[in-house]
């Protein structure tokens, strides 16, 4: 007889843990979808051609994402984060190669001593970039509107059926990251280990506080392959910056130097480098609605020609600007309009990268270089998170 009835006392004591189990772990899903028809001048084979096109806003990547935690007890959580890029437009990821193209990662955050991941993510330094450091959040998608992004990627990944070209994230690595809330400070670092894509070292601290954001990186790349010589080419990039509210405006400022060894090296070729000073502010007008200005000042040095090898000598200006409105329709929808535009001077006129990321087309031009020293463009898109 007690045994029996002690039956039900001991199943609701089991649902009650198990209830408890299931409460102390969640999955989220998560994103953000964006459109945006958009004009842009110099376009297409010969670089004279004006276009209209549909496509993703140009500051929000559309990308649907999961992430979870589960608590394991003592202040200490298993974390985890998958996510994909897509193109509004077609449907397709932003990349042929990865479907989890933008992170994939599994971890532990241990509370006060940290937190660790592995996989495929963001260096630390690119952490920084996006946390403090510029404005839009490194959220675009191309040099129209992130010229600085050119500067937190991996030059040296190869675009196959593995690797994405000039890429952001790197894969195969780990990252350990600490906040010390009461100075303030968040601080890490992050290693990827040697593969098809080279390897990684980076080191980032931050500080914000409520009239300040200030904070500084580190990245060094490392090419896949030696060269002939036996010397394998770098690419290193330091910055530092922040970020200030006055009053219903936030102002950024930061500088970075970036240095990229070519596929000249092996003849004794300079490497290539580029300090970029931004500026920007954003003006909150409204509650529903902010007013952003950048530029971008890029003063490139020993810059690349068109068969991608340095040349001493072969230096040049970059400056971008950019304005964009916003219009709140709620927390998580908004309508934009903006504006952008590139002009170039001397080496960069034979920049391929440049003149791709630009123009859409291959190198342009040879001895007259990209055929044009100016190139700009405007958007209206929308986007909803969840």
């Amino acid at each position: 007889m007690n045994k029996f009835a002690l039956a039900p006392v001991t199943l609701a004591a089991l649902a009650a843990s198990a209830s408890a189990t299931a409460q102390s772990s969640s999955v989220t899903l998560y994103g953000q979808v964006s459109a945006a028809i958009e004009r842009r001048d110099h376009q297409g084979a010969g670089a004279g051609g004006k276009a209209w096109s549909v496509g993703n806003d140009e500051f929000y990547i559309s990308n649907i994402g999961l992430r979870g935690n589960e608590d394991l007890g003592d202040g200490m959580k298993a974390i985890f984060r998958l996510e994909s890029g897509l193109n509004t437009n077609n449907g397709t990821t932003t990349t042929s190669t990865k479907f989890w193209n933008r992170q994939a990662f599994v971890g532990l955050d241990t509370g006060e001593t940290g937190t660790i991941t592995i996989g495929r993510q963001y260096s630390a330094g690119v952490d920084r970039m996006v946390r403090t450091l510029d404005i839009f959040n490194v959220g675009g998608q191309g040099l129209t509107t992130v010229p600085i992004a050119l500067y937190g990627i991996n030059r040296f990944s190869p675009n196959n059926a593995t690797y994405v070209s000039n890429d952001n994230r790197a894969d195969d690595s780990v990252k350990y990251r600490v906040v010390l809330p009461d100075l303030g400070l968040d601080l890490g670092s992050s290693v990827g280990f040697k593969d098809g894509a080279g390897r990684h070292f980076s080191a980032d601290i931050g500080q914000t506080t409520k009239s300040y954001a200030l904070g500084a990186f580190y990245i060094r790349y490392e090419a896949p392959t030696a060269l002939s010589n036996g010397y394998v080419p770098k690419q290193t990039t330091v910055a530092f910056g922040g970020n200030v509210p006055v009053g219903p405006v936030k102002i950024y400022a930061n500088y970075l130097v970036n240095k990229l060894d070519s596929a000249g090296a092996a003849l004794g070729r300079p490497a290539t480098e580029d300090k970029v000073l931004s500026l920007a502010a954003r003006w909150t007008v409204a509650p529903n609605m902010d007013l952003s200005g950048a530029l971008y000042n890029d003063k490139g040095t020993n810059l690349r020609d068109p068969l991608s090898n340095a040349v001493a000598g072969r230096n040049g200006n970059k400056n971008t600007y950019i304005a964009d409105i916003e219009y709140y329709l709620s927390k998580r929808s908004l309508l934009n309009v903006a504006y952008f535009r590139t002009s170039m001077t001397d080496g960069y006129l034979f920049d391929a990268i440049t003149a791709t990321a630009l123009s859409g087309a291959t190198h342009i031009g040879g001895i007259a270089g990209m055929g044009f020293s100016a190139y700009s463009g405007f958007q209206v898109g929308v986007r909803q998170a969840f």
